[in-house]
């Protein structure tokens, strides 16, 4: 009985057919589509899942359409190990001409490591575009579709159109996750992920670029809470003192000095501009805007100041201004500052202040269009204002003489004529006497 099972296990083995996975080589293109000037990159694989063996296949395109970058058109290649069932190559073209344009590989010849060898064959497909065609057919849509930072809740409630946002964090808290989603597949991303953050103010900014290269730009102020704050009442504003350097590194000039000082029994810092012999510490509103203040023995007065590469006044409320000046509130850069000028459409900007770098109190005048300051010379201006009052006394003058004139002219010429008139009605008289008469 065992013999004859034998012999038809063995029956079964020689004619039961002998199944062999063959090998194959495959190409694709990573888009369907490329556009002229740009690139376009396509990937061969070479698989044999017996084991691969050895390989050598040539990659066939139209060179009048794409420009090789990378990769080898002829390639021959071995196992690195026992074992290896596949095999992928990359190659990168430039787009040099439109149309539809195939990519083939051919002359294949794969072996496997039992050395059975074959030759498969495959191409792919791309069609080729202008830029101004592709470009037509770019989505503009450079929206969120949704945005948030983990745990954390923004303000105002996220949508699409609204681009400013906030969110209140913890004291101690280090980092933030931000997380996105473009409206549109095709529109990219950045800003996102998990960002470091400090005490009080920071500004994350999440930009979406649309297909098209339209930007918008989502930012969100993560305002991280002060542990055991320091409060000031100024101007009966509630305003919180500065205490980290870190957040002061863009507001520092070159020509503050660092220091510190003590205030409710804690070591702040702090800033000295040696020729005013200021000391200025920073305050901090519940927005999270930081603004200087000139600090002595508890009272703060809020530093302001203008200026240009070659000379910066630190603005002062006492001084003497002309009186044909009048006051005005404008803003620069973002920030509001009394004025004097002499009509309210004027660019010139005249304030009283000192200079930062000797102390010298004065009236300097502010460009408003070139941002520039200098000082303003009172008897320059003086007496240039001494002369234009002379000549305008002067063709006043000399109007005034035109039209008296005119007045005698248009008299004498009245005169003239009445006395015309009358000798014209003297002679008819006579005439008509001498008619009667007659």
């Amino acid at each position: 009985m065992r013999k004859i099972l034998f012999v038809l296990g063995l029956s079964f083995l020689f004619f039961c057919p002998h199944i062999v996975d063959a090998a194959s080589i495959s190409i694709a293109g990573t888009t369907s589509t490329g556009t002229v000037g740009g690139n376009i990159t396509v990937r061969v694989n070479i698989s044999e899942s017996s084991g691969l063996g050895s390989w050598e296949y040539s990659l066939d395109y139209d060179s009048s359409k794409l420009q090789l970058l990378s990769g080898n058109t002829h390639v021959v290649g071995y196992v690195d190990s026992v074992g290896q069932t596949s095999q992928s190559y990359t190659y990168t073209f430039r787009v040099k001409g439109t149309g539809s344009t195939t990519i083939s590989v051919v002359n294949t010849s794969i072996a496997s490591w039992d050395e059975v060898v074959t030759s498969p064959t495959d191409s792919t497909t791309i069609n080729l575009v202008a830029r101004e065609e592709a470009e037509t057919n770019y989505s503009s849509d450079n929206n969120l579709a949704s945005l948030e930072v983990v745990d954390l809740t923004l303000s105002p409630e996220f949508n699409k159109n609204t681009t400013s946002y906030s969110v209140e964090a913890d004291a101690d808290t280090a980092s933030v996750t931000v997380n996105a989603k473009a409206n549109d597949s095709k529109a990219k991303v950045s800003g996102t992920g998990e960002i470091e953050v400090h005490e009080g103010a920071n500004t994350i900014n999440v930009t979406v670029t649309a297909e098209s290269g339209a930007t918008k730009t989502y930012t969100i102020v993560v305002n991280v809470k002060e542990k055991d704050p320091i409060n000031v009442k100024v101007n009966k504003e509630e305003l919180s003192v500065v205490r980290k350097n870190d957040e002061l590194k863009d507001l520092v000039k070159d020509y503050y000095i660092e220091t510190t000082v003590k205030i409710n029994d804690e070591e702040v810092p702090a800033y000295k501009i040696e020729a005013l012999d200021l000391t200025l510490v920073a305050l901090k509103d519940e927005k999270g805007n930081i603004k200087f203040y000139s600090y002595d023995d508890g009272e703060y007065i809020l530093y302001q100041e203008l200026g240009s590469d070659l000379l910066t006044v630190h603005l002062l409320d006492n001084g003497k201004i002309p009186s044909n000046y009048r006051k005005y509130t404008v803003t620069i850069d973002g920030e509001k500052y009394k004025v004097y000028k002499l009509n309210k459409n004027s660019k010139y900007y005249l304030v009283y202040g000192e200079n930062v770098e000797t102390g010298k109190k004065g009236l300097y005048l502010y460009d408003s269009v070139d941002h520039t300051i200098q000082r303003y010379y009172d008897e320059e201006v003086g007496s240039l204002n001494d002369k234009l009052r002379m000549n305008s006394f002067i063709i006043i003058g000399l109007i005034g003489l035109i039209i008296f004139l005119l007045i005698i002219f248009l008299i004498a010429l009245h005169t003239k004529n009445n006395k015309r008139r009358k000798n014209k009605r003297e002679i008819k008289k006579r005439l008509k006497q001498e008619k009667d008469n007659f």
